[in-house]
């Protein structure tokens, strides 16, 4: 699973992902944020910045374990959102069939509530 592209992610998109794990190492966050937004190789990002190979690969899989499941939900999200657009437009083209909009307002809900003649 390698959701994450080296020097393809934003910085925002880095930083948000960064907030979902339980890295704390600046180090690390670093040799990441160099490999991922920054395009560095992975091997020249670790070494710069003094992690070991085996921390950074571990690092970086948890970072694509929490990219993947941020896409899974945005994509749920998508879903849910596509059938809710889906049933809103089959609700109007019944309405249209039906001989169009009908208020769901009573007549008296009509009619302002305030007293003033300039409102009527």
């Amino acid at each position: 699973m390698k959701t994450l592209i080296q020097g393809c992610e934003s910085d925002e998109q880095f930083e948000v992902l960064l907030k979902l794990t339980g890295i704390s190492s600046e180090d690390k966050k670093n040799a990441l944020r160099a490999h991922l937004v920054e395009g560095l190789p992975a091997k020249r990002a670790y070494a710069r910045f003094h992690v070991t190979q085996q921390h950074f690969s571990q690092a970086l899989m948890l970072l694509n374990k929490k990219a993947d499941l941020a896409m899974q939900y945005a994509s749920l999200q998508k879903s849910k959102g596509e059938q809710n657009f889906d049933e809103l437009r089959r609700r109007i083209i019944e309405a249209k069939q039906d001989g169009g909009y009908r208020p769901l307002l009573t007549e008296d809900l009509r009619e302002p509530l305030i007293d003033d003649p300039e409102f009527r």
